[in-house]
């Protein structure tokens, strides 16, 4: 090949170059600004087909949807001094790609996944640094269940504040307030609702005016304890329960002793009153045998000491084995001789 097809091929492969790269195309989930010598020209491209200078001319695309991400959880504070581990999110997307490019952008330019992780390292920041002062404000149960429980009694109504945690015992009691004041009180919305408008609304703001980020959102994901934390919690809610399993075994115990008690004090009472009127109705049948053989006796008392003499005979003799020895001639034997007993 000679010198001058050689240059017109390298003219013609230049010439397709500059083609292909003075035009470029902007989807519809991007956002791009044009740069010139490292200065945007022109900001916030509308999607479709544009022209640039090849070669000088740089193209810089950004993601233009919303972005949910959850950031790592972090340990904070509460007001009562206790250690809480909060999980959230936040949801967000590129509100000004000028200033989000410029920002943001530095060496990673032209790498939006790059820019993307830088962006999201620099909410984390934020956001963390927010929500710390926000908990350090609220009780662990505004934290955990998101409302304040008030409890009212017939002249005290007492904000009632539970005392779990690490196990510290230095935590005031809750302050009790008068229903005075207690009916001055709104009913209390939902605190971790309040928690994350009122950190979002903070950081709104500051966000788009520092990397030109719009925070659509924040979420509170999780509320738990720290690790450390959490065996000595769950050590104790064990214990608890025990006691309380305990106390309900005792009580059950001591009711059963009761009611075994109070059924054999009755049962006793039964056979007492049962043997008394037992023998009330003895002792009325032997008056009333008695009464009878007096009036048969007093009627015809040979006859009666006849029948009473056939009754030891038949008693005596009730055994063919059985040996009397008595005088022939005496008293037990005189109605076998004669039925006058003469």
């Amino acid at each position: 090949m000679s010198q001058r097809s050689l240059m017109s091929l390298i003219a013609a492969l230049f010439l397709v170059i500059a083609v292909l790269d003075s035009y470029f195309i902007v989807n519809e989930t991007e956002r791009a600004v044009l740069k010139r010598f490292q200065e945007i020209v022109r900001t916030d491209i509308e999607p479709g087909i544009h022209f640039k200078v090849p070669f000088i001319d740089q193209v810089v695309r950004v993601d233009g949807r919303a972005t949910a991400y959850e950031l790592p959880a972090q340990s904070y504070l509460t007001s009562e001094r206790k250690l809480v581990d909060v999980s959230s999110f936040v949801i967000w997307r590129v509100q000004d790609v000028q200033r989000y490019v410029t920002v943001i952008g530095g060496g990673a330019a032209n790498n939006s996944d790059r820019m993307r992780d830088i962006a999201q390292q620099r909410l984390n920041v934020r956001v963390a640094e927010r929500l710390r002062n926000e908990v350090a404000q609220m009780t662990v149960q505004e934290v955990v269940a998101g409302r304040k429980e008030v409890i009212a009694d017939a002249e005290l109504v007492g904000v009632v504040t539970p005392q779990v945690g690490d196990g510290d015992s230095n935590v005031p009691p809750p302050p009790v307030i008068s229903a005075e004041e207690a009916g001055e009180l709104a009913p209390s919305e939902d605190a971790r609702e309040q928690l994350m408008v009122k950190v979002l609304a903070e950081l709104k703001d500051d966000v788009l005016e520092d990397f030109g980020i719009d925070v659509v959102d924040i979420r509170v994901k999780q509320v738990d304890w720290p690790t450390e934390v959490r065996d000595r919690v769950f050590a104790r809610m064990s214990a608890e329960r025990a006691r309380d399993a305990e106390r309900h075994r005792s009580e059950g115990r001591e009711g059963a002793e009761k009611i075994r008690a109070a059924a054999e004090r009755e049962r006793t009472v039964l056979l007492a009153e049962a043997f008394r009127d037992a023998e009330l109705i003895r002792g009325d049948g032997d008056a009333e045998a008695a009464a009878i053989y007096a009036s048969i006796y007093n009627r015809d008392r040979e006859f009666f000491r006849f029948y009473r003499s056939l009754q030891a005979y038949r008693d005596s003799f009730r055994d063919h084995q059985d040996v009397l020895v008595l005088e022939p001639d005496g008293d037990f034997f005189r109605y076998l001789k004669s039925a006058t007993g003469n």
